[in-house]
Parts: C-alpha cells; structure tokens; sequence
C-alpha cells in the first residue's frame, strides 16, 4: 500500500522504473570533457565527479542544468539530494527544481527564465519581504503568463509551501517530489539525520495540471548574500498505475529488431561452420584436434592473464629480494670497514697515551 503523510493506508502503490537518461550521481557525475551525460549545464555551474555545484558562494551568481531531451511521463517522481551552505547566518538566493516545456536556461527567478510554462519547487533561502518566513520551500505553477513575485518571495502565487532550514545541515537534503494522478506532492528529508528514507510531508497540490511533455531542470543564484548550492543527485522514476501494464525497460529490444538479429546470428554461425571446414581442409595435420582448441576460450585467456600477472609480480619480489640482499651485504661491509677503523683508532690512542706516562720518568732519570 501507498502511505500518505499521515501513516494511513491509501492505495497500492504504483509502478517505479528509474529512468537513467533524465538522472544523475556520483562518483562519475561528469565527464572528462566536463559535461554531464544526457544533460547541460550553463552560467556559473561546475560539474565534478560527485557533484554539480550550481553556484559556487560569490555574489550574483547564476547557474543551472536541464535535461538535453523531453521528458514524456504522465506520471513521475524525482529525488534531489543537495546541500545549501554558507558561512552568513543568512543566504541567498536558493535553489529552483523545474519541469518546463521550454529549458529556462537564464533568467531571474533563482537563476532560470521568469514565465515559464510548468511549474517550480523553489528552496528560498533569502527573507525579501521581511515577514522571518524564510528559508522556506514553495510550489509555484505558470502557464507561461506570470510573472515571479520575488519581492514577496513569491508567498501571493504558491499553491503550496512549509517553513523548513535546509541551509548548512550535517547530511545533503534531499527532496521528493511527486507527480501522480493530478497530485503533486512534496516530501523533504530535513539532513539531520543519515538515513535517507528519513521524509516527512511538506506540501501537496491537487488537481493539479501541468504538461505532458517538458524538460527537469535545477537551478540557483545568489544576491549580495552568497551560498553554495551543490546538487549530489537528480534520479528522476517513471510510474505507472497498479494493474496496468509497466511499460517495457529501454534496454528490451522490439520483436522485429531480435527476429533480424536472431537471423544475422544464424547467418554467422554457418559462415563460420563453412570456415572451419575449409581450415581443416587445407591443414589436414590439425584434422584431428577441434578447432575450438586452437583458439583460446575467455577463461583460458582470464586464466593465462592471471598467472602472467602473478608471474610478473613473483620476479618483481625476487628483483627487490636480490636487490635487498645486496644492500644488506653493502651495509655490512660498511659497517664491519667501520669498526675495523675505530677499533684500530681506539688501539692507537691507547699506545699514544702509555707513551706520553713514560716519557716524562726516563728525562727525569736522565737528569740524575
């Protein structure tokens, strides 16, 4: 069963399928070029290996990423887990989640476009009107006509909001958000604790219409005040309703598509089975043995590569052990050329100093 806010059952669950190519995560987040697979990034935004730092903590930045293709689900959720931090009591200007029919790549609201078609989960981070309703996180649709009311963070259009810090926590925040049947629902795992199934209702808009077809995207900007603003994930899963049929994973072929496949495989096998014959022909010796034992299988290569690589490592052990015995054998040369030294200096001061006692008793006795 699916579990409302509240703990009561309300209906089964539906079907979730991860959708990697409007997704991404570490610890390959980006590529060496820089980018994102599947994704782009614009303004002041850094990918790297574990993360997307969106704005980095300096004044009047803008960046974002957005999905490169259209997303297509009448149903979907999206997990974000991100980390908002900076060293001011106060931040600004927050982090915008987006699903838009067009990629608001530039803009002023949170570092997109302002009259988008769709609708924005903002995490406002700045108090613009004064009213010590901030941070705060807010659901604001627009059919493409409105315009942000950012001097009033935005409190006269939101269809829904929940007073929640998720500036500078122990642990990344992360936010679900879900959009199934009409119903958009926002759940928030606040970083105090690691444990990431850690959520509790925040917001809820019903009947709520929004299209089909558009691009996720997330972006920040920051004011005179100044945050980083660092995405570690975006997994976005498509649902589909219990009882009807989940659609079929991308990586299943279509029937058409095995049916050539299957037939091309079969053409291969006979070209290869005509080969043979003709090898064993012309190579009579060999007429006895199986050809598959002149090739060698991928265990035996597996196999082979395995024991070259131990062998290696066993005459590298034996270099180092020889090498070893020689500097042991250098040091104690050394070491016995060294005592020889001090013991013949040690017996010539001994003799040097009986010297010196006697010589003053035979002048004396010479005087007499």
């Amino acid at each position: 069963f699916f579990f409302n806010h509240c703990g009561t059952a309300t209906e089964q669950a539906p079907h979730r399928r991860f959708e990697y190519k409007y997704s991404f995560k570490g610890p390959h987040l980006a590529q060496t070029d820089g980018g994102i697979p599947f994704w782009i990034h614009t303004g002041n935004a850094i990918p790297s290996a574990d993360q997307v730092r969106i704005t980095p903590s300096l004044r009047s930045q803008r960046g974002s990423v957005w999905t490169k293709n259209k997303v297509n689900f009448e149903h979907w959720e999206a997990e974000v887990t991100f980390r908002v931090s900076g060293r001011g009591r106060m931040g600004a200007d927050g982090l915008a989640v987006w699903f838009t029919t067009a990629q608001g790549l530039d803009g002023p609201v949170y570092g997109a476009a302002d009259h988008w078609n769709g609708v924005g989960v903002f995490f406002d981070s700045f108090d613009n009107d004064g009213k010590k309703n901030n941070p705060a996180i807010l659901i604001v649709g627009n059919n493409g006509n409105l315009i942000y009311d950012h001097q009033n963070d935005g409190s006269t259009q939101a269809l829904g909001t929940c007073l929640r810090d998720f500036r500078n926590k122990p642990y990344p925040v992360r936010a679900k958000i879900t959009y199934y049947k009409k119903t958009l629902t926002v759940m928030i795992n606040n970083g105090f604790t690691p444990d990431k199934e850690d959520y509790e209702f925040c917001a809820k808009v019903d009947n709520m219409v929004i299209p089909r077809e558009g691009f996720f995207g997330i972006s920040a900007a920051t004011g005179g005040l100044a945050d980083d603003h660092d995405v570690l994930s975006f997994l976005l899963f498509s649902l589909t309703e219990p009882g009807q049929q989940p659609p079929p994973p991308e990586s299943e072929i279509p029937k058409e598509e095995k049916d050539k496949y299957q037939e091309e495989f079969q053409n291969f096998q006979q070209e290869l089975d005509k080969k043979k014959e003709e090898f064993q022909k012309e190579h009579p010796d060999v007429q006895g043995e199986p050809i598959e034992d002149l090739y060698e299988s991928v265990n035996d290569r597996e196999i082979r590569q395995v024991f070259e690589g131990q062998n290696r490592i066993h005459l590298e052990i034996k270099q180092l052990h020889r090498q070893l015995a020689m500097i042991l054998d250098e040091q104690r040369r050394y070491v016995s050329v060294i005592t020889d030294e001090v013991s013949k200096k040690a017996t010539n001061v001994g003799s040097g100093q009986v010297h010196m006692s006697t010589q003053p008793m035979l002048t004396h006795k010479g005087s007499h």
